[in-house]
């Protein structure tokens, strides 16, 4: 496999978007799938988080890992006890080619590679889940969406919160209800006493020709500026995205950010920032981040959510609660959210219910994983749209991607219409 830089992921990113096509002509002349068919899937990137979300894929009807793309053999061995029949590459384009039956790819990759992957499986013809952050850029981000309606391809990002019926609920609560009047201001905080660097395993390989020239660089790829933004990206695509969907999916006019670095290594991404958007009707939300503390205002990682009438509270992806003017604070169980619908996928409330009650299975935020895997595997039989689409992906990485330059460069930076799709 050539080397994988930035460089020709850009250059390949520009050639998909020059071949842009009508996605939902294409969607309709596309054959469905039955539901009684195996759904042949590969795994493009065997991490954690990649192995995480292969393990709710295989347990929806019909999922069946068929090949694995990974260059660290030890990721790979651990993927491949997953589904010890899928065969193993190290080159995604010879995969494609080897691979005849093969009909969707999940892509969980560091984000520099997200749009060079995704954008060759859909011209391969393969339906693709794309782990957050969509893409490095807003620009690979609008090749991926070309790709989609050229090959009239489902494109799914996996930003969760998407998935969970709980956020549902709070946008229910927030517009159609006026639980907490007008909303002035939202803080979206995530910090945590643990930082994301990993120990290095005993390897002799030399990985330069995949464009990581130490180990250091592939195992902790998130250190490095070439590779990705840090926390705004990682985590902030969460929440900005939350945040936007919350108040409407208004969009933001302007960001200032700061961030610092207080671990004494190599690392070039913050493991403190925080980030000020101004959105229309001149509504503040703020992200803020660190490795060092996680206290959080005492509640753990979310969005909160200040109104002219009282606040919202969504606390990791699990509850949601509300304070009147005089800060009784009221909790809102699942069970109001009745039965809801997620891009054709029903939860029933008896299933949302005993989701909420199995904290120790990791509640509604494991449910929104396992979720977010059933309506990828519903949207690739039916040709249908997922909850999270590639304009949903694209816009979070927008606010994210112009908030890590306002950190980086320390300046205030300005979002035109066009910013936006």
């Amino acid at each position: 496999m050539s080397t994988l830089d930035r460089r020709s992921f850009l250059q390949s990113a520009a050639a998909a978007a020059g071949t842009a096509g009508a996605f939902a002509s294409a969607m309709g002349a596309t054959q469905s799938t039955s539901p009684s068919e195996n759904l042949h899937f590969a795994l493009i990137g065997a991490g954690g988080q990649g192995r995480w979300d292969t393990s709710w894929l295989l347990k929806t009807p019909g999922a069946k890992l068929t090949a694995i793309c990974e260059i660290n053999p030890l990721r790979a061995a651990e993927a491949q006890q997953m589904a010890p029949e899928a065969r193993l590459y190290t080159d995604w384009h010879e995969m494609f080619a080897q691979e005849k039956d093969l009909q969707a790819a999940l892509v969980a990759l560091p984000e520099h590679t997200h749009s060079a992957a995704s954008i060759a499986a859909m011209n391969a013809g393969l339906d693709v889940f794309c782990e957050k952050p969509m893409a490095f850029s807003t620009e690979q981000a609008r090749a991926m969406i070309a790709a989609r309606d050229k090959n009239g391809r489902v494109l799914q990002i996996g930003q969760q919160r998407r998935s969970n019926p709980l956020y549902y609920l709070a946008e229910r609560l927030v517009h159609e209800e006026g639980l907490i009047g007008e909303v002035l201001r939202i803080d979206a905080f995530w910090d945590r006493w643990s930082d994301w660097t990993f120990p290095l395993p005993e390897l002799d390989k030399d990985f330069s020709e995949w464009g990581f020239p130490t180990l250091n660089h592939l195992i902790n790829w998130r250190l490095y500026r070439q590779y990705g933004h840090g926390l705004i990206t990682e985590n902030g695509t969460h929440q900005l995205d939350a945040s936007s969907w919350l108040l409407g999916e208004m969009k933001a006019k302007r960001v200032a950010g700061m961030g610092a670095i207080r671990y004494h290594d190599e690392r070039e991404t913050h493991d403190i920032c925080t980030a000020e958007y101004l959105f229309e009707n001149d509504t503040i939300v703020r992200f803020s981040q660190d490795f060092h503390q996680g206290f959080n205002y005492g509640w753990s990682y979310g969005e909160l959510l200040l109104g002219s009438e009282g606040s919202l509270r969504v606390t990791a992806e699990q509850d949601i609660f509300v304070y009147d003017r005089n800060r009784k604070e009221t909790r809102i169980p699942i069970e109001r959210a009745g039965d809801v619908e997620i891009a054709g996928i029903a939860t029933p409330s008896a299933d949302l219910q005993a989701a909420e009650a199995d904290r120790r299975g990791g509640g509604l935020r494991t449910y929104s994983y396992a979720h977010e895997m059933r309506i990828f595997n519903h949207c690739v039989r039916t040709r249908s749209q997922p909850a999270c689409t590639g304009e949903i992906g694209h816009n979070a990485i927008a606010f994210t991607v112009t908030g890590a330059t306002a950190q980086y460069d320390g300046v205030v930076c300005n979002f035109e219409e066009g910013d936006f799709v």
